[in-house]
């Protein structure tokens, strides 16, 4: 009898343990994209951008860095003054929502360091080229079959895929060709939708808003 009471206490000290270590991730949760939210880095409003956005935690901050671009955030947390204290990191899951208007919910955000993200995809950012992160492999790959690009997972992104990232394939003899021969080339009306979406955020499309949201994007 009080054998099963120690394994009983065993097994209860290890819940709890468990428990403390949940609670500390959660302690750290993804947070709502505020309409006065500017992005870490270029300093610009997020709302109203194009793309999926990206949170991060630092050792002992108790509000989330918010970035209006997955490049950005990837250009931040790899920086080797950023990387030994972050903490809990999160993405939008940019499956089946409308890439012009990103959703600003917490419950859009998955972890970051569990995403799949699609490298070298047509489709503008906050500032240009991005990443487009998905919770699953399948989104993912279902991404690249309509618009190109090719699937990375969190530690393939490094500094140099993150300052050479572009709207298209790597060209052959690039430094990145032989590294990206996988990248899948997209269709030219995704191609399209890169410059109208760009021009949308910085003024510079020429064209209506009404005219500009008829870009081809996903949904």
């Amino acid at each position: 009898m009080h054998a099963m009471q120690g394994v009983w206490l065993a097994l209860a000290v290890l819940g709890a343990a468990g428990c403390g270590r949940q609670v500390a991730t959660v302690a750290q949760p993804a947070v709502a994209i505020a309409v006065d939210d500017t992005s870490v880095g270029c300093g610009m409003a997020i709302a109203g951008a194009p793309g999926p956005r990206a949170e991060a935690y630092l050792a002992g901050q108790p509000a989330p860095l918010k970035f209006g671009s997955v490049r950005d955030f990837f250009a931040f947390i790899l920086q080797p003054e950023n990387r030994h204290q972050l903490g809990q990191l999160y993405v939008q899951d940019m499956a089946g929502a409308d890439w012009r208007r990103p959703p600003s919910s917490p419950r859009s955000f998955i972890d970051a360091r569990t995403a799949y993200y699609v490298a070298w995809q047509p489709l503008a950012g906050m500032m240009g080229p991005t990443f487009a992160s998905f919770a699953n492999a399948p989104a993912a790959a279902d991404f690249v079959r309509r618009h190109g690009g090719q699937v990375v997972r969190f530690d393939d992104v490094d500094a140099a895929l993150t300052a050479a990232l572009d709207t298209r394939c790597p060209a052959p003899g690039s430094a990145m060709h032989a590294r990206f021969r996988a990248c899948a080339a997209g269709s030219g009306m995704a191609d399209t939708s890169v410059a109208v979406m760009a021009g949308m955020h910085d003024g510079r499309s020429g064209m209506s808003p009404g005219h500009a949201m008829s870009a081809h994007v996903p949904h």
